[in-house]
């Protein structure tokens, strides 16, 4: 099945089940309103580009992986 570009969150979160990238419907549109994935607004529906969609669960920007450096390279020791 081919899917439009941009789409609704509904669509969005069906095209990334076919994918085989299941996102729930809640936790798109968290990401969309803490900024993680940019969107229009249109009225009262969202517009969203699969592109950056795709980016975001993929993780491409490294935001939701970044590394937090470790003297000496190792371990990291947790502090209480």
């Amino acid at each position: 099945m081919a899917f439009p570009d941009v789409q609704t969150i509904s669509g969005t979160v069906e095209r990334a089940k076919a994918e085989g990238m299941p996102v729930s419907e809640y936790t798109l549109r968290r990401a969309i309103r803490n900024g993680s994935i940019p969107c229009r607004r249109v009225g009262r529906t969202y517009l969203i580009a699969w592109a950056n969609v795709k980016r975001w669960l993929l993780c491409e920007d490294g935001a939701d992986n970044t590394p937090i450096p470790v003297e000496g390279g190792g371990i990291r020791r947790l502090e209480a």
